[in-house]
């Protein structure tokens, strides 16, 4: 734990005698580690362009990270859990500096705290900070708002919408990021109230916006009509705390309930056992066909008076080292100004993925580089969505 405090190497891409984006969390070592590590990984990059610069550095509250945070337009961070690992020290010098900002923090109760801390701060600054683009909040997030889309700004019934989020097909290992964070969690000290608030990430949620109760909206096991039963989702608390901060930060007023379909574990269980040498690593980096052939489902249902919306969002391979690595690695190209009108240009604060992006801009550049298939659902308008 002490090694990833003390050293945490970063790959950084270079345009215009200045950093577009930093990448913190590269590679780390129990011990010292060297350069000629890093270098290494480095070396095994043969399909891009141009080769990445090496530094090394680290959050261990003796070196100031703005010293090299400040020639950089963003920053993306995979160091976590981020509450022992000197997360804050990288998150507040980004929102100090005006510097954009994106990692894979699950612990809500950090999440929290870098709200109450800094959101005023990355507001001064201009900064986006965006909470969460791994797997469990990107693909929720971005699933969500598209099947909102169509039905907003329709009619009077339309003020209030239901969103359903079942997760309906999950195939491949947990993020050993996930299960770290669950040990986190355990030793973390913060009111007891927060973990039963639906918008504990939205604490300045106004009344009108306030439609929720339970975290995930819901008791397990239920019956949903049309639906069957349902069970919860691994990455339930996480999603429903962001995704309700997107909708008070666009000022929706939405009621969520985050569940996955009954089928889903036994075809997880099943694939698990369909690779072998699978279950060992399940925790750790995957096998090479787990990672390959992995694929995900999530499926998001709306609806606001007699108004009904749905999409599907896919993808193949692994979920939690696919998607959250190259849904990170997107995020953080986007904030860059690197993929042409995906970051929403008004945007300040300690942010939601798609309270800074715009879902549309991000849909089709996921799309592009197959990383996401999106199929519309019900009576969704596609022009809506696609446009």
């Amino acid at each position: 734990m002490e090694s990833l405090k003390r050293l945490t190497a970063l790959l950084t891409a270079v345009a215009a005698h200045k950093f577009d984006l930093i990448l913190y969390g590269a590679d780390a070592w129990r011990n010292a580690g060297n350069r000629s590590h890093l270098e290494d990984v480095v070396s095994q990059l043969t399909d891009v362009k141009s080769k990445p610069d090496v530094l090394v550095a680290a959050l261990d509250g003796h070196s100031d990270p703005k010293d090299w945070l400040k020639s950089t337009r963003a920053v993306i961070t995979a160091a976590g859990p981020f509450s022992i690992h000197g997360g804050e020290e990288l998150l507040r010098a980004a929102a100090e500096l005006g510097v954009h900002y994106a990692d894979t923090s699950d612990e809500f109760y950090w999440q929290r705290w870098m709200i109450d801390r800094y959101d005023q701060v990355a507001q001064k600054s201009g900064s986006k900070v965006v909470l969460s683009s791994g797997f469990c909040v990107l693909a929720g997030d971005l699933g969500a708002q598209l099947a909102l889309r169509p039905l907003q700004n329709r009619s009077a019934d339309a003020s209030v919408a239901s969103l359903d989020a079942w997760l309906e097909g999950y195939n491949g290992g947990v993020s050993a990021g996930v299960i770290h964070t669950a040990e986190a969690m355990k030793n973390a000290s913060f009111p007891k109230a927060w973990e039963t608030d639906p918008y504990v990430l939205a604490p300045n949620a106004t009344a009108d916006l306030r439609k929720d109760t339970k975290v995930e909206g819901m008791h397990y096991p239920s019956w949903v009509s049309g639906e069957g039963v349902v069970v919860p989702n691994i990455f339930g608390p996480y999603d429903a705390r962001l995704l309700r901060r997107s909708f008070v930060q666009l000022e929706q007023a939405v009621t969520l309930r985050v569940g996955a379909t009954a089928g889903m574990y036994p075809k997880w269980t099943a694939f698990i056992a369909e690779h072998p040498g699978s279950w060992s690593k399940l925790t750790k980096c995957p096998t090479e066909t787990v990672y390959k052939d992995g694929s995900w489902s999530y499926r998001f249902h709306a609806s606001a008076g007699q108004r009904r919306s749905g999409v599907l969002l896919s993808g193949h391979g692994d979920p939690g080292y696919r998607f959250t690595a190259v849904g990170l690695a997107e995020t953080g190209l986007c904030l860059a100004g690197k993929t042409s009108k995906c970051p929403k240009p008004n945007a300040a604060g300690v942010l939601t993925p798609m309270a800074a992006l715009e879902a549309t801009v991000l849909k089709a550049r996921l799309e592009s580089i197959d990383l996401l298939k999106v199929d519309m659902l019900e009576n969704a308008d596609v022009n809506e969505i696609i446009a």
